[in-house]
This record gives C-alpha cells, structure tokens and sequence, in this order.
C-alpha cells in the first residue's frame, strides 16, 4: 500500500493592506483573451515549490520552516509588471518588486539552504525571480502594452508552509506552519 502524500510550497502570504492594489491591477488584463486571475485567497508569492511528498518528508519539511524564526522580513516594493516566460508568449501575469534589500532573496536562499540540508528537495536549475503572481493563460498570451502597476510596499512579515490541494475549482492552500519574521 503506498504512503499518502501531500503537496507543498513555501510561500510569503499577501499583506491585507496590499490586496485593493493587486485587485486594480487585475481588472488591466482583459477576461476575453483568456486570463484567469488569481483569487484573492490564493494570492501568495513562492519561495520554493515543494512539491509531492510523504507524510514523513513533510514533517521534516515542516520541522525545517519552523526553524526559520530567526529569519528577517522587511517592505520590499512593488516594481511593475512581470510577464513569464516572455511577454511575447506571456503564461503568467504577476508583479515585480524592487528589493533593494534583498529581503525575500535572502529568504529564498536560508529557506532553501535548509530545505537542501534535510533532503527535502533541491533549487531549481533556473535562477529564483521573486512575483506576485496575479494571473495565468491557456494557451499564452502576446501581451501588449500595459499601464504601470502602482507602488506598494509588500510586508514580508511571515513565511508559510502550504499544503495545496488540488480541486476541480482550483487548488485550496491550508497554512500547515507560520513563522513570524522578525523585522529587518
């Protein structure tokens, strides 16, 4: 009998006080070239995927993001819009920050430093590139020009552990860990 497995990600949730700004910025992509907004209570920005694990990888995994207190926040902004891969074949719309702190890619590398310690998984062979994503397309989308996305400042206050289910409406995420960050 196979062990049950669970999905996880690792992820920055969206500070309440952003949230009208993200909203705008959503009604600039237009519903009927196929654009599929995330909704708001799934609005995070990914610090690892994790992926499909056991129940005993996810405590592990669980027990490394606990460790995590000692990590440090900070109020990266927001810094225009990012189209992934390209804007040419654009699949994901999401919003960029200007960090000049490097206060979430210094996350990403603690977090992932002892994500790789524990055997829980590896980094991506392509770089880390910090979003918000805001929207997704099928098939991808040639984006044109868009207006500039208003400044924000994002509150990175908190990192979660996330267990995504996927469902037919679209995956539910259930905070598993919370670490409170302490301030930059």
């Amino acid at each position: 009998m196979e062990a049950e497995r669970v999905r996880l990600f690792v992820g920055l949730p969206v500070p309440d006080s952003i949230v009208d700004v993200v909203t705008k910025v959503q009604t600039w992509l237009p519903d009927e070239v196929g654009w599929r907004k995330t909704p708001v209570e799934r609005l995070h920005v990914t610090l690892a995927f994790i992926g499909e694990v056991s129940k005993a990888q996810a405590d592990v995994a669980r027990l490394a993001v606990a460790g995590l207190e000692d990590a440090a926040g900070g109020v990266p902004e927001f810094d225009g819009m990012l189209f992934l891969p390209t804007r040419r074949r654009a699949r994901v719309a999401a919003i960029g920050f200007s960090d000049p702190d490097r206060v979430i890619e210094k996350l990403y590398e603690v977090l992932m430093n002892r994500l790789e310690a524990v055997e829980v998984m590896g980094r991506e062979a392509r770089g880390f590139c910090p979003h918000l994503t805001i929207a997704r397309a099928r098939p991808p989308i040639d984006v044109g020009p868009m207006s500039d996305v208003p400044r924000g400042v994002f509150s990175v206050e908190s990192m979660c552990l996330y267990q995504s289910e996927l469902k037919r409406g679209g995956p539910v995420y259930t905070v598993v860990e919370r670490i409170a960050l302490s301030r930059g």
